[in-house]
């Protein structure tokens, strides 16, 4: 089951790479978030998933073809993408808000920005909270 909400959006590594990319899409997306309060954009995990496919392997490349495209396409709105590898040995990349990674780094949440977005996220989604991760509607 997937955690896709508010806060949380995944896409396929189609939307990014080869002739299926639709970096429309993908700003999108992005100034969705920058215009909430955040979130995080997860390419390379299929819908309905919660980790990539154990083969996949993230373009070494790709985070700075993501910063570049969406600059290309927006005015102000930026993301902070890192590779990290699943469990199951599969790539996929996250793409944080870096205006909300500053503001949890600036109130001393984090030591540097992007370092404990990852595990406040987590917790916030163990207790149940609304808005972590899922629809509040529901």
């Amino acid at each position: 089951m997937s955690l896709e909400g508010q806060l949380l959006d995944q896409k396929s590594l189609r939307a990014v790479t080869g002739r299926t990319a639709n970096w429309n899409e993908i700003a999108k997306d992005c100034i969705a978030f920058a215009n909430a309060i955040g979130g995080r954009l997860l390419l390379g995990i299929e819908d309905g998933q919660n980790v990539p496919p154990a083969d996949q392997q993230i373009p070494a490349d790709l985070p700075d073809i993501l910063r570049r495209k969406l600059a290309e396409r927006t005015v102000n709105v930026t993301v902070l993408p890192d590779v990290v590898t699943a469990s199951n040995g599969g790539q996929y990349t996250v793409c944080r808000n870096e205006h909300l990674a500053r503001l949890f780094h600036d109130l001393k949440l984090m030591e540097r920005e992007g370092s404990g977005f990852d595990k406040i996220f987590e917790v916030l989604v163990s207790q149940g909270r609304p808005g972590a991760g899922t629809d509040r509607r529901a």
